[in-house]
């Protein structure tokens, strides 16, 4: 009685099953612990997880196996793939490429496997025989000095197609990035399985934004030389140049698939100046260059020097709730969002002139506060793993309240004329833009592209220049009385270049 149910117990023990925890073999024999005593199992050395070393496999037979392991490029390992089987061959997995050629070899030292069944593992499920079947994950650090300090030999990581762990890590596919880019694969992969699925998403976006500024405001002649036929100063006599700004943009999940973005926009400041010399021969449209009354006034007329100055700056705050989609292959992935927004934008202009018995300063400062809803839409193109294409537009209808506060400052402000006005209108945003954006380490990705942001319906200081006088001299007392004007029917483009960075946590 004794003899039977050791043996049954024997033959309950050795039956096959199969892993379903990391790190356990996909298919062994269990061993009672008087086969094991008997047999000297227990002086096998085991694994840091526990796990006995590679044994030598039971052979399966040829046919569908529903438990056989995934290769690494989603293909299922199935009898007589790999080059060089044949039934009743013996094999071994874990080293060459699978459905390659060397598939199958033995690798030096290593134990012989059966080709079907790949080993489980701490990294995707794929064995890293120079690991000791711990995965890649553990022979990070380009080939040697991994988190178990045991090199990763080339050739040994079926994860990475057989070319070692080192083969599959680093910026660009190289070996010596393993532990900086381990979790965000190939740069370059382009196959279906090399991650296009992965949801875009970023907790903080910071961009450096280097803009110009190109006003719409009306050409007004502003200083004219020996009569009103020859211009020689300009409201649309500026140069402006690429200022730098910013743009951030703060990522709460709202819900499934949704989030709510609060942006902002700006802290750019654009300014420019230009002058005119004569002598004694410049003129001013307060007097229609010099008709109204005849020769002008002591202050603004015949005079030897004339400057137009102006500057612009422009904020910008939005709270949006984005709703994500992707196609069915997850290369496309987009989305669009509603929201609100307020826009501030404040133009100054500045107009001096040095006439032949005196001097004037005219500044005008207009503000714009704009408010409204919009709505967006992006889409992206995953080339790769990391690298991927994108554009965006989005538009917004707007009221603005547009003011304009002046001061006419004569012979060095003896007279002061102060105005001041407002208005209201219904206004239009439009920004779009494209992106480029690569994924350097797996928490932060880079990101460059190219901005605009167009304005319509704003009031700027040039167009606000009021010119009306009564006729009469002097200067001020043909000011006195009049009605303040302000123009609301401007527009501004910023547009540039972007560079920055987005961050996950």
């Amino acid at each position: 009685m004794l003899s039977t149910v050791i043996f049954a117990a024997q033959a309950n023990a050795e039956k096959t099953t199969y892993a379903n925890q990391t790190g356990q073999k996909t298919i062994q024999q269990e061993s009672s612990a008087i086969a094991s005593f008997a047999g000297g199992d227990w002086r096998v050395e085991r694994h840091p997880e526990g796990q006995p070393a590679p044994q030598m496999q039971q052979q399966m037979p040829p046919g569908m196996n529903p438990y056989v392991a995934m290769d690494p490029y989603g293909q299922m390992m199935m009898p007589g793939m790999a080059a060089g089987y044949a039934p009743g061959a013996v094999m071994q997995a874990g080293y060459g490429m699978p459905m390659g050629p060397d598939y199958g070899m033995a690798a030096p030292g290593g134990p012989m496997m059966d080709p079907n069944v790949m080993p489980a593992s701490h990294w995707g499920g794929y064995g890293c025989q120079a690991c000791g079947g711990a995965g890649c994950q553990q022979c990070q650090g380009g080939g040697h000095g991994g988190r178990l300090g045991k090199p990763c030999a080339d050739g040994s990581c079926q994860g990475c197609g057989g070319a070692g762990c080192g083969g599959c890590c680093g910026l660009t596919g190289g070996h010596v990035y393993c532990g900086f880019s381990r979790g965000i694969g190939n740069a370059w992969d382009m196959s279906p399985y090399g991650g296009p699925c992965a949801p875009r998403w970023a907790d903080v976006v910071v961009d450096a934004t280097f803009f110009i500024y190109e006003p719409g405001n009306t050409s007004t002649v502003l200083a004219s030389q020996g009569g009103a036929n020859n211009p020689v100063l300009n409201t649309d006599n500026y140069d402006f140049t690429n200022q730098g700004g910013v743009r951030m943009s703060l990522n709460r999940v709202f819900m499934p698939g949704s989030f709510l973005e609060f942006s902002y926009l700006g802290m750019g400041n654009w300014a420019s100046s230009q002058s005119v010399s004569g002598a004694g021969d410049l003129f001013s449209p307060f007097s229609g260059f010099g008709v109204d009354p005849v020769g002008g006034y002591a202050e603004t007329d015949q005079g030897s020097l004339a400057i137009f100055s102006t500057s612009n700056r422009f904020d910008s705050f939005e709270l949006n709730m984005r709703r994500f989609f992707t196609s069915a292959n997850c290369w496309w992935q987009s989305s669009w969002w509603v929201g609100m927004r307020y826009v501030r934008v404040d133009d100054d202009a500045v107009y001096n002139t040095l006439g032949a018995g005196g001097n004037m300063d005219y500044t005008v400062d207009v503000d714009n506060d704009l408010f409204g809803a919009q709505v967006g839409l992006d889409s992206a193109l995953r080339l790769t793993t990391r690298w991927t294409l994108s554009a965006f537009g989005e538009v917004g209808v707007y009221g603005n309240r547009a003011t304009q506060e002046s001061t006419i400052a004569i012979n060095d402000g003896a007279n002061v004329l102060q105005e001041t006005t407002a208005e209201r209108r219904a206004s239009m945003v439009v920004e779009a833009g494209f992106l480029s954006t690569f994924k350097v380490v797996p928490r932060g990705t880079l990101r460059a592209g190219y901005q605009i942001v167009y304005i319509d319906g704003i009031a700027l200081g040039a167009d606000s220049f009021n010119f009306q006088t009564g006729g009469v001299a002097p200067l001020n007392t043909a000011l006195a009385g009049r009605q303040a004007f302000i123009n609301d029917n401007g527009n501004a483009l910023y547009h540039g270049p972007t560079v920055g960075f987005e961050y996950v946590w």
